[in-house]
């Protein structure tokens, strides 16, 4: 699930966005399923519904999972949804696999947005970004300081329009080390600063752009520069 459906508005609807509640469980699972490859969506998503919510932001487990609703529209059915979570490299990544205290605070720190998806017959009314704007707001007041997501080339101006800065390669700038983001081809990454204290930037020499101060102490000097694929700081 790394597909975002576009949602170019033509024209805005009045939209409500909220928590998912039961009785929409498999119209949900109908939406997201049409950012999925053949519409199979992995088991581990409806998994999650079941779960009761863990951390600040969550809904469902340790994701959060909302509905967009058209306003006083006769049809009481979700027209959109969206679903996100930790990010899969605050775990996975070579870097972070061997050290559980900084897979925590990364997973607290940055929401990647795994699925977002609007009805067809309901797209370029500007579903797609009510959704993302309540995600990007719930995050920044639970205090992530990073959205992400993945999304298709053809959706690059979509989500720059939204602030979003789209890449192959996006780097996060630690300590010591750039914790490389690549996604497989034709998939782009998009990041979005949601603290002041953020910066999305490029370096001299960089394969994309870099995120500094992700968490505090994570801020690189004026001087950064990327020599061979590492990071200088």
């Amino acid at each position: 699930m790394a597909t975002v459906t576009p949602d170019f508005p033509a024209r805005a609807a009045r939209t409500d966005i909220a928590p998912l509640k039961r009785p929409d469980y498999a119209d949900y699972l109908a939406l997201l399923g049409l950012t999925a490859s053949g519409g199979s969506l992995p088991p581990e998503v409806a998994e999650v519904l079941t779960m009761d919510p863990v951390g600040p932001l969550a809904t469902h487990g340790t994701a959060l999972c909302l509905t967009a609703r058209q306003r006083r529209s006769t049809n009481p059915k979700p027209v959109g949804a969206l679903f996100a979570s930790s990010p899969d490299w605050a775990y996975q990544h070579p870097l972070t696999r061997t050290d559980p205290g900084l897979s925590y605070l990364l997973s607290r720190t940055a929401l990647l947005i795994y699925g977002v998806a609007v009805q067809p017959h309901r797209r370029r009314q500007g579903i797609a970004r009510a959704l993302l704007t309540e995600a990007e707001h719930r995050a920044r007041t639970a205090g992530y300081r990073l959205a992400t997501l993945l999304h298709d080339p053809d959706l690059t101006g979509f989500y720059q329009r939204l602030g979003y800065i789209t890449a192959r390669q996006v780097t996060i700038a630690m300590p010591d080390a750039g914790m490389g983001l690549t996604q497989p081809s034709p998939c782009m990454t998009a990041v979005k600063a949601l603290h002041p204290d953020v910066r999305i930037r490029q370096l001299p020499g960089a394969p994309g752009p870099v995120v500094s101060g992700l968490l505090p102490g994570w801020e690189l000097p004026a001087g950064a520069r990327f020599e061979d694929g590492r990071l200088i700081a």
